[in-house]
This record gives structure tokens, C-alpha cells and sequence, in this order.
């Protein structure tokens, strides 16, 4: 796809700079001298990402020259939002829009910087040990890093801040530059809304331990304003959490609220259609943090939802019309790793809009949802973000008639690949993972992968799915019950196992309408996605299984995966896990060079 131009060769360097095909064609000196007009606004991650975007639509060979060279500057002048942030009265400055959150009555951004991936490390400081030195952290590059990311989103009005208390150094680190920010009068307590989240722990003790542990930290910010239970995924714990005792976990957030120290109690939940809507039905909590996306619902796809019907959708639509807030969980990772996405979705969806813009647009304009949690790691994790959030605001239906075409293209490649009855009705009518009958085998969620496979062509993302299920199978024991064995091998994060060629289905797929086909899809996920199957590139082209490109320039620094040895080891100093590289930066200053040369040739 790239091959050297000799235009360029006075530039000094050690030997050829490997050119992208679209600059060396025709078209390459309007297109440098489009991008060259932005470029000094333009960081070089952003920068990058437009080079890689521009590569693949120039790979497909859809598009005419005024289409390819109209997307050039549609990506271009995206990425300028930072530098146009920093300027009060810049030209194209932009405030993302904010909407009410529900019966909390928050004010809140149509998009959330959520605090997963931009942490210092994945342990948490309860544990002995390993657990992160506090100071060090906060004087750490991660550190630096998140200061920059909280602040770029402080100035284009995103002012939610996402945590929890099991996301390792994260809400320590939030904590410390947002207090820091106060305390130089950067900002004040009003100005931003902080959320972190508890895991309900069976025992009052521990919980209270747990809330100590954060308030430790948080009480430098003197409340949250959004308090969530984190992870309410299975019947025991909603037993355990909707307890109305006085000892309970439930009544002693009821307690803390009546003190000033939280606000506003929600949930959040990676469980089943059936225990969500049980969660909501509760009508006990102001908000809820939810996975409801267009490619699927991860662990609630392919789940009951109680009124005949699977995932969550249902389970958002009960939501808003009990007047909570919802919060979209990781749409642009659990919801389809659009920042990698295969290149029959960002062929579906693009160029007018990126898969990015598309899953956030869809969220807020087709589901009702109030807002979308962007799983920050750098600044320019928020380009195409921004990007949705101005097309949202457009008064003209333009934006409308995009987001219904692109939904309408993509249904009609599912229809395609799958046929139409199997669209209908392949995920419905079989049983969640937490029914003694699937033998704990995640079977919606297989069958949904399979789907993102097939007619989408997602093989990175349904991989990485697939082996968060392989865990608990491996640990599953035939000659325990079912109930020891979930108790066991599910946690509330990832509940559901992988598929077991030697369990009997024939009772949880009674009220399948092919149950048959039901059986091949399953096997097939599992000889696709097992950990030991590996496809060549040239393979996974040959299936439609292709890349499309990769807007990750660098990698996050806790470790994109959360491993035992990326924990540890990144920990112990024994293995560099993320941080921005040589690499990036020098690729940039190339690219950035080329691009200088090139549109000097059409102004010479």
C-alpha cells in the first residue's frame, strides 16, 4: 500500500520515507496542500490518524477526486478542535452540548471522559505489595498525560469525569488533578461532575472498607455527584444490594447521601437483559450505566429482556421512561473497537462519518441515550467524538439522513450475510448464561460474535471477546453443580463461559426456531476465535475479516489488555507498557514533512 516517491529524497534521512499510496498519486499534492493548511493546529496523534484514515479510502478506490479530497479536509479540520479550544474567541470554537441526566437533574455532556484506560497501572492500592506508591503515580507520565486530557476536555465544556475504585491508580489520579486544578484556581467544585464507582460487596464491613479506601482519596473533591454500584450483574447481588435492611450496603449509600458526601446513586452493570431489567424495575436508583450499542450489547446480547425480545434495548427505553439518567458504557470499544474498525463497517459507514461518529450518534439520537463514555487514553481520543457532537447539533436533518442511511446500509449487510430470519430471530429465545440449562455457556453473547463476524467482518473484536470467555471455561468442573461452578468462575464483570461441545443444549434451545443452526453458529465461534487459531492477514482478507485501520498511535499505559503479566510485570518495572514512543513521534515528523513538500509543489 505505500512505496517511495522521489520527489522526496532530499530529505535527509537515513534512507527512503515509505509514502502513502494517496500522496504519491495524482491527487497527493491537493490533498498535502489541504492538510498542510491545517497542520499546525493539528497534534501528531490527530495527525497520524488522518495519513492512516486517507490510506484506507484510497485503498477502496469508492471515491471520486472531489469526494476523497472533501474528506481530507472534513478530517483535517476535525482535528483541529485542541488548538481551536485554546483560543476564546478562535474561529470553530465548539462547547459539547449538555442535556439533562434524568431525575438527577445534572446538567450533564452529551459525551463522558471515561477513566479506564488512562491510568498509571491496573492495581488497585488495596492491594499488599504491589499496590502503587501514591506519590509516584501523581508525578508519573501517565500522570501529565491525564492532566492534558482532563483539561483539553475541560475546554470544550466536557466536564464529567469517570472512575472507579477497580480501575487501578485511576480515580487516586483523577482525584489529584482535578483537587490540584481547585487549588490553583484553574476551576471550582461546581464546575465539574465526578463519578466513581463501588463494587457491592457481599458483606456491609467490606463495603465500608472499600467506600473508606476511596473516600480517602475523594474527599480532597468534598462529594461525588454521581455514587454507582459497580458491576450489578447477577441475582445475588441484586438480592444482596436491594436488601432494606439498616445493616445493608444499599441503606448505608442512603446514608451518605443524607451527609452531602454523594449525590445521585445509580448503577452500572455488565450483566443479563433480565437482571438489568430487574436493576431498573427497582425504580431504586436516579441513573444507570449500561452497554446498548448498534453492533450488540455484549454480555446482555442474545439475553431475554423479559417482554419477548433480547439485549437492552428494552432495558434503556424502561430506563428513560422511569425519568434515569442513562449512561452509555464503552461504546467505541465493547461496542465494535470502532477505533480499529474492520473495513466492511468503515466502508458501510464512512466517508461523511467515521465509525466512531456513528456509534455516538446513534446512542443519542436513535437510542435516546444521554451520554457516551469515551475510554480515554490520549487527548486525540476525542477527535472523532467531537466531531458527532457538532454533527448532533446540526439543525439542517442532514446529520438525521446520514445516521438513518448508515444504519440502514448496515442492516441490510446483516440481512445479507445472515438472511433475513436468522436477523429477526437468531438471538432470541435462548437462555442467559445465569440458566442452569446453557451449563453457564455464554450463548446469545457467542451467537452475537458470531454475527459481528459474518456480516460485519469484526474478527479483532469478536476475538477479544471470545477469549474473555475461554477463562471461566477452563476453570469449569464437570463434577460440580452448576451453581458452585458460576459461583466459582463468573465474576460480575464478565460473567459466561465459552463454548462446550460436550454439554446437551437440547433443553435450552427448545424454543430456539433452529436449534440446529443454533449448534453449527457455536461450534463455528469457537473454531474461529479459540485462543489457539490464528489467521494470516492474507486469510482473514480472503474471509472479509480485514482491518481498516488503527487510530491507536500509541499505546495506553496501563496495557491495553488487562493480563496477569501486564499487571505485574508493567508493575515491577519488568515490561514498558504503554506511553507515547519515538516511533509515533518520528512516523508523525515524516509524515508531516512529506506532506510540507508535496504542497509546495502546487504552490511553486
Amino acid at each position: 500500500m505505500f512505496r517511495s516517491l522521489s520527489l522526496l529524497k532530499e530529505e535527509k534521512k537515513p534512507e527512503d520515507v515509505p509514502i502513502p499510496s494517496f500522496l504519491s498519486s495524482h491527487l497527493g499534492p491537493r490533498v498535502a496542500t489541504i492538510i498542510e493548511a491545517y497542520s499546525s493546529k493539528i497534534h501528531d496523534d490527530s495527525f497520524l490518524k488522518i495519513i492512516r484514515q486517507l490510506e484506507f479510502w484510497h485503498s477502496q478506490n469508492t471515491l471520486d477526486h472531489e469526494q476523497f479530497l472533501a474528506l481530507a479536509e472534513r478530517l483535517a479540520k476535525i482535528a483541529t478542535w485542541r488548538e481551536n479550544a485554546h483560543e476564546s474567541l478562535g474561529e470553530g470554537k465548539f462547547t459539547v452540548p449538555k442535556v439533562r441526566f434524568g431525575r438527577t437533574e445534572v446538567q450533564i455532556p452529551i459525551i463522558t471522559c471515561g477513566g479506564m484506560r488512562v491510568q498509571d497501572t491496573w492495581i488497585p492500592d488495596t492491594v499488599p505489595l504491589l499496590k502503587p506508591n501514591k506519590s509516584k503515580v501523581v508525578k508519573s507520565p501517565s500522570q501529565q498525560n491525564l492532566k492534558d486530557v482532563i483539561l483539553n476536555c475541560l475546554r470544550v465544556g466536557l466536564n464529567h469525569f469517570e472512575t472507579a475504585r477497580f480501575y487501578g491508580s485511576s480515580e487516586l489520579q483523577f482525584v489529584d488533578a482535578l483537587a490540584q486544578l481547585i487549588e490553583e484556581k484553574t476551576i471550582k467544585r461546581a464546575d465539574f461532575i465526578f463519578q466513581t464507582k463501588l463494587f457491592p460487596m457481599e458483606k456491609k464491613a467490606d463495603f465500608v472498607k472499600q467506600w473508606d479506601a476511596t473516600w480517602s482519596n475523594v474527599s480532597r473533591l468534598e462529594y461525588i455527584d454521581l455514587f454507582s454500584f459497580h458491576c450489578v450483574s447477577d441475582d445475588d447481588q441484586i438480592d444482596n444490594l436491594l436488601n432494606e435492611t439498616e445493616d445493608g450496603i444499599y441503606q448505608f449509600a442512603l446514608d451518605l447521601q443524607k451527609e452531602g458526601r454523594i449525590k445521585h446513586i445509580g448503577f452500572s452493570t455488565h450483566g443479563s437483559a433480565e437482571t438489568i431489567m430487574r436493576m431498573i424495575n427497582s425504580n431504586k436508583f436516579s441513573y444507570v450505566n449500561i452497554h446498548k450499542h448498534y453492533f450488540g450489547d455484549y454480555h446482555a446480547a442474545g439475553t431475554p429482556d423479559t417482554r419477548g425480545g433480547q439485549g437492552n434495548g428494552t432495558a434503556v427505553k424502561r430506563a428513560l421512561e422511569l425519568d434515569m439518567g442513562v449512561f452509555q458504557i464503552s461504546p467505541f470499544d465493547k461496542g465494535g473497537k470502532l477505533y480499529r474498525p474492520s473495513t466492511t463497517v468503515a466502508a458501510a459507514i464512512g466517508p461523511e462519518l467515521s465509525p466512531i461518529a456513528f456509534a455516538a450518534l446513534h446512542a443519542w439520537k436513535t437510542q435516546g441515550m444521554h451520554t457516551v463514555s469515551v475510554g480515554f487514553a490520549r487527548a486525540s481520543d476525542l477527535d472523532e467524538v467531537i466531531e458527532a457532537a457538532r454533527l448532533y447539533t446540526d439543525a439542517s436533518g442532514k446529520t438525521d439522513a446520514l445516521l438513518k442511511a448508515a444504519e440502514a446500509k448496515l442492516d441490510a449487510i446483516a440481512v445479507d450475510k445472515l438472511g433475513k430470519e436468522w436477523f429477526d430471530k437468531g438471538l432470541l429465545n435462548v437462555p442467559s448464561f445465569y440458566t442452569e440449562s446453557s451449563d453457564g455457556m455464554a450463548i446469545g453473547h457467542m451467537l452475537w460474535l458470531h454475527n459481528c463476524l459474518s456480516a460485519y467482518g469484526m474478527y479483532e473484536f469478536a476475538k477479544d471477546r471470545y477469549g474473555m470467555l475461554e477463562g471461566p471455561s477452563v476453570k469449569w468442573k464437570k463434577g460440580k453443580t452448576y451453581e458452585e461452578n458460576r459461583k466459582k468462575c463468573f465474576n460480575a464483570g464478565n460473567p459466561g463461559r465459552s463454548y462446550d461441545p460436550t454439554v446437551d443444549l437440547t433443553q435450552a434451545l427448545k424454543d430456539h426456531y433452529n436449534p440446529e443452526l443454533v449448534q453449527k453458529k457455536l461450534a463455528e465461534c469457537h473454531e474461529w476465535l479459540n485462543k489457539d487459531t490464528k489467521f494470516t492477514d492474507e486469510e482473514r482478507a480472503q474471509r472479509g475479516w480485514s482491518q481498516a485501520y488503527n487510530l491507536t498511535t500509541w499505546g495506553e499505559y496501563p496495557g491495553e489488555i488487562v493480563s496477569v503479566s501486564n499487571v505485574l510485570l508493567g508493575r515491577m518495572g519488568l515490561r514498558d507498557i504503554g506511553g507515547p514512543t519515538e516511533h509515533a513521534a518520528q512516523e508523525s515528523q515524516q509524515m508531516r514533512g512529506i506532506v510540507r513538500r508535496l504542497s509546495s509543489v502546487t504552490t511553486s
